[in-house]
């Protein structure tokens, strides 16, 4: 079983890192472009290593593998809580836990830490700092999923809109303590204007936002093939 949702993982992955490599490439590439422009009027031009046509070519490969390792462990997770997830609809387990891995380990993030584009942001001497802060953010808010979940499956003899406001409310509180507890870094620096960076941060965000609702629709519609067929 678990060998059958790992290649349901990979393909699923495959196909999700295209497509939100597509929207990164018609999306995030226009807001990098200028950023890059602004960042090389200011700054003394180097030669870049690869251009930007190759850069973008790049960029759909990168996602594609990228989505790949993503899917095959979101298989691996899914072998695992096939059983503690109440439902027999795989779409429904695939998309619930998708949204739950969206919401602890891209979303909660980025609302503490919105990424930049390149010439804009805090003080070079705090990357390590911030890079540190951001995995444990990105740490901390999964397991602040996973904690309102537990409570959430502890309820079972309420009611379902009771559970559920219960377990929001507890995620809730559980990431304003994440957010206010988090060290801040800083005003961002830069000359880029306001519309660029929050551009580039949506951009960003949405490409992420494709990529886990994709892994979610096709892995969840690869089960529901799989279990007309049989095949589990």
């Amino acid at each position: 079983m678990i060998l059958a949702y790992l290649r349901r993982g990979l393909t699923a992955g495959l196909l999700a890192g295209l497509l939100a490599g597509l929207f990164a490439y018609l999306f995030a590439e226009p807001s990098l472009d200028r950023a890059i422009e602004l960042e090389n009027a200011t700054h003394t031009e180097e030669r870049a290593v690869f251009s930007r046509g190759e850069q973008k070519v790049g960029l759909i490969l990168a996602t594609a593998l990228y989505g790949t390792s993503i899917g095959a462990l979101f298989g691996l997770l899914s072998a695992f809580f096939r059983r503690r997830i109440p439902t027999r609809s795989e779409w429904r387990r695939s998309m619930i836990l998708a949204g739950a891995v969206f919401l602890g380990a891209v979303l909660l993030p980025f609302l503490k830490y919105p990424p930049n584009p390149p010439g804009v942001g805090a003080d070079p001497a705090t990357l390590t700092g911030r890079t540190l802060a951001y995995l444990a953010m990105v740490a901390l808010s999964l397991l602040a999923v996973l904690a309102a979940w537990r409570f959430a499956r502890g309820l079972e003899g309420a009611s379902p809109p009771v559970r559920d406001l219960t377990s929001g409310g507890i995620l809730v509180g559980l990431w304003t303590f994440l957010y206010l507890a988090m060290p801040h870094f800083g005003v961002v620096a830069g000359h880029a204007p306001a519309d660029l960076i929050w551009d580039f941060r949506l951009s960003a965000l949405g490409t992420q936002a494709v990529l886990w609702a994709a892994i979610g629709c096709a892995f969840g519609l690869l089960g529901e093939r799989a279990n007309r067929r049989g095949a589990l």
